[in-house]
């Protein structure tokens, strides 16, 4: 469903209805709530929601859903009149659910302004409506992407150390080549879904020192020339056939990085938390335990960064309840961070409360697979951006990836695709 759809679907609804409709004070406790969630590790979900309901005597329901298709289901339901009491919602539709009327604000329930305390203050933001005056949800998890290396590749091939420029990480990548260490050493983050290929731009963009979007959050990288060194990059890797070509249609970033478990790349960008199955699972990689490793992004340094989160329906009946669930999804209703620190330690899921770092436990799970001090490094070049708040950023995002796509495969040049992408922004905007 695209953004016109869904906000024509909202007016036909009714402001009465779907924008304003009040809510009851007290929510009846023995009434069920409906949680549903893209799938990631759903049997981790499972035995949180189970915890829960059992110490907290809940009645959670969770329901897991392919990440191609969480958020058009999510839409369509909520049409139907169906209501899903808690979910996830990531960065790009957050906004477009608030002003839609799909979710409602947090700010006005209780223990809200300790979490807000204890949040690092860029993922605080990254959380609220665009105006800044609303919370639209609790943390789910923040990431950023990193700058990945299979240590024993680079020492076969008699490199040193990882390249600290783009230069370098080619002139070593074409290396690598020639000596048949391997067939294509470059793995980059090119998938087409939301988490790829686009987030994967901007954060080559702002390693370039180039900015994405301007003030009022339209777009300007048909005026930036770091921009097109991004994309001039891209497209001479590929042309070069450093890069497997299987990533362009791969349909997710965790397919994306399996190909790194192979053992048969030597760099690779992507969400930090693959590191964690990359270097930290042997049943699963070839390149565990540590074998892979990471170092700061070239150029700048600096890579988007985004928070994703748990929202709470704004048509729901039982929202003393569905809050009470939120708070021990994104907060710390446990008085432990259970849920955070389960992620933290599962799946390397990183999350925007600072003081979860100083934990002894989740600084010996992460010495087991990452460099605590240079992940929490790289967060300090964590870039956000507000336009994912727009309307139209979620079908803008879309839109825009064959676009990037044919740029990469040298079917239209750089110049012209970034002019594509500028125009495409307009007509949505």
């Amino acid at each position: 469903m695209d953004r016109r759809t869904f906000l024509e679907l909202a007016g036909i609804a009714g402001a009465s209805t779907l924008l304003t409709e009040a809510l009851p004070s007290v929510a009846r406790a023995d009434k069920p709530i409906n949680f549903s969630g893209w799938v990631f590790k759903p049997d981790t979900v499972k035995d949180y929601v189970s915890f829960y309901n059992q110490k907290f005597t809940g009645q959670v329901t969770y329901e897991a859903i392919p990440w191609a298709q969480y958020h058009p289901t999510m839409e369509t339901r909520a049409f139907a009149g169906e209501i899903v009491d808690v979910m996830y919602c990531n960065h790009n539709n957050r906004e477009r659910w608030f002003e839609s009327g799909l979710i409602r604000a947090v700010d006005d329930l209780p223990g809200v302004d300790e979490l807000k305390r204890k949040m690092s203050p860029a993922n605080l933001d990254s959380l609220k409506s665009k105006d800044g005056s609303k919370l639209l949800g609790l943390p789910y998890f923040t990431s950023l992407f990193v700058l990945m290396y299979n240590e024993p590749m680079l020492a076969q091939a008699g490199i040193k150390a990882p390249a600290k420029s783009w230069d370098e990480l080619i002139d070593q990548c074409l290396k690598l080549k020639k000596d048949k260490v391997s067939d294509t050493p470059f793995l980059p983050n090119w998938n087409a879904s939301p988490s790829g290929t686009m987030p994967q731009l901007m954060t080559d963009c702002f390693s370039e020192g180039a900015q994405v979007f301007d003030a009022k959050n339209q777009l300007i990288v048909d005026q930036e020339p770091g921009a097109a060194r991004a994309l001039e990059r891209w497209q001479k890797v590929y042309k070069a056939d450093l890069v497997n070509p299987e990533v362009l249609t791969k349909t997710s970033s965790t397919d994306t990085h399996r190909l790194m478990w192979t053992g048969r790349y030597a760099y690779h960008t992507n969400h930090s938390y693959y590191l964690k199955t990359i270097a930290g699972e042997p049943e699963n990689s070839k390149l565990a335990p540590k074998k892979a490793r990471m170092t700061m992004y070239p150029g700048t340094g600096q890579t988007y960064m985004w928070t994703d989160s748990y929202v709470v329906n704004a048509k729901t009946k039982v929202l003393d309840d569905a809050w009470k669930f939120t708070k021990f999804l994104g907060g710390n209703l446990n008085g432990d961070w259970y849920v955070q620190r389960q992620w933290c330690l599962i799946s390397g899921l990183d999350n925007p409360y600072p003081e979860m770092y100083d934990h002894a436990e989740i600084i010996k799970s992460y010495d087991r697979w990452i460099d605590l001090a240079l992940l929490r490094k790289q967060y300090e070049k964590g870039k956000v951006i507000a336009a994912y708040k727009e309307p139209w950023y979620g079908e803008y995002d879309t839109r825009a990836v064959p676009i990037v796509h044919d740029m990469i495969r040298g079917n239209t040049t750089v110049a012209k695709g970034l002019k594509d992408l500028v125009k495409l922004q307009k007509s949505l905007a």
